[in-house]
């Protein structure tokens, strides 16, 4: 029997490590075959793993050795390599954690209530927290990889919580900077006197309160990487020598005559439109095409529904281990609500929905009622009156199809089910397929005030 993905929970970053499953990973003990655990494990590094974060259904060759490696244990904690790394430069040997840490770096493996801990090599997908579809991981990798070498700034673009800062590690961990200095900034948390100051440094004396020599960002990030959050916040004063220092390659300190060589890799990330700001004379356009040597837009959740429902398991699966709660699940009336909503806070605000309903859960699937958002079906305006469940579903599965073409096997997986499961769902709303390029629908079904049907009701 294949092994069940939904038992694997990810871990990339050590800020979460160190964050949130600090006390788990530190109250574990060593597992009780750790040479068992090196050698199933060695076996089935990265590529392989991109299919527990893809979500991906047609992932042939899946190790299903996983199942002997996780023993009796209900769950797996999976950390990645680089996080370990990243959390064993800061804390001693002598802490709990740090203890644990290095003994998952020797491979030995950890035990804790009902889960084993293992170590994972991500040096084939390093900083696979872009979470989404395979094939948007692999486009976004792949771009990332190609321009890692690169000296050539980087914008990255796209909506609030679409996971900018995550590609921009992406491009420091591919590349040759993977061990030198990252340090970032965010453009929008600083008044421009002390923000000149953080990029450039300043000499003893240049301005009131200025006690000693101080280098900036840009000098002590070395030949690593320097990340500039919210470029679109950067007042004007800023923009003008923040160009001079791109076109010149080197940077002068406030106060100081003499320029210094500039050695660093400049990643630049965005919310807003640029270009609309160019026109509204509140960004210089030299500026934006300068850091704009290569570009990485990242599409917004409401654009790929189709990682909706995988996104939301893996998060209720994460937030249950790190709340010490029991396995949790999804219902039917929760993915159609999660479908439903826009995401304006994309990927952030679909994580921390989940984690809200996670906590208040007390059952093994996560309900609709317990989510922190509102259906956003199609509605007269003006209109206050709610559509039914059953009306909402068919709703639902309408827009599906009309999104897939038609293709129902496209359709059933937009919308977390079987194919089965969804002819079942056509015929009792009345749906039929004309062709596979269009839908036949019979008169609109305001709904006779039915709740959902499962598939298991189904088949009884």
């Amino acid at each position: 029997m294949p092994f069940d993905r939904s038992r694997v929970v990810p871990l990339v970053c050590g800020h979460e490590l160190r964050r949130d499953f600090s006390e788990l990973v530190a109250d574990a003990v060593p597992a009780e075959h750790p040479d068992a655990v090196r050698r199933t494990w060695a076996a089935y590094r990265a590529p392989y793993l991109d299919f527990l974060w893809c979500g991906d259904d047609a992932c042939d060759g899946f190790p299903e050795a996983l199942e002997d490696l996780a023993g009796g244990a209900h769950r797996l904690l999976a950390i990645a390599r680089s996080a370990l790394i990243d959390v064993a430069r800061e804390i001693p040997s002598d802490d709990r954690l740090g203890r644990a840490v290095r003994r998952l770096l020797a491979d030995e493996g950890l035990r804790g209530r009902d889960l084993l801990i293992v170590a994972f090599d991500d040096g084939a997908l390093p900083y696979v927290g872009l979470l989404g579809g395979r094939a948007l991981v692999e486009h976004v990798v792949g771009r990332c990889r190609g321009l890692a070498d690169e000296t050539v700034p980087v914008l990255v673009t796209g909506e609030t919580g679409t996971g900018k800062e995550v590609i921009a590690r992406a491009l420091h961990r591919l590349g040759r900077r993977r061990s030198k200095t990252w340090l970032a900034l965010n453009c929008a948390e600083l008044p421009e006197s002390i923000l000149e100051s953080e990029l450039f440094g300043h000499l003893r004396g240049a301005f009131t309160g200025a006690a000693m020599d101080r280098a900036g960002l840009f000098e002590a990030a070395g030949d690593g990487t320097v990340f500039l959050d919210e470029i679109g916040e950067l007042p004007s004063g800023a923009q003008a020598k923040l160009l001079r220092v791109l076109e010149e390659h080197r940077v002068r300190r406030l106060g100081s005559a003499s320029p210094r060589p500039l050695h660093c890799r400049v990643v630049a990330a965005t919310n807003r439109v640029l270009a609309r700001e160019i026109t509204r004379g509140t960004f210089r356009a030299d500026l934006f095409y300068r850091l704009r040597g290569a570009e990485i837009p990242l599409p917004p959740l409401r654009e790929r529904r189709s990682d909706v429902v995988p996104l939301a398991q893996l998060f209720a699966t994460r937030a249950a281990l790190r709340f010490r709660r029991p396995a949790i699940g999804l219902s039917d009336d929760a993915k159609l609500a999660l479908l439903s909503h826009e995401w304006p806070g994309n990927v952030r605000e679909l994580r921390q929905t989940i984690e809200a309903a996670v906590l208040q859960c007390n059952d093994a699937c996560i309900r609709a009622s317990a989510l922190s958002i509102l259906p956003a079906p199609a509605a007269a305006a003006g209109s206050t009156t709610l559509l039914t469940v059953r009306a909402l579903e068919r709703a639902h599965i309408v827009r599906a199809l009309e999104t897939t073409s038609g293709n129902k096997g496209a359709a059933a997986r937009l919308l977390g089910l079987t194919r089965q499961s969804l002819q079942r769902r056509l015929r009792r709303h009345g749906l039929a397929l004309a062709n596979e390029g269009g839908l036949r629908q019979p008169e609109p079904d305001a709904g006779n005030g039915h709740a959902l049907v499962t598939d298991t009701e189904e088949s009884q």
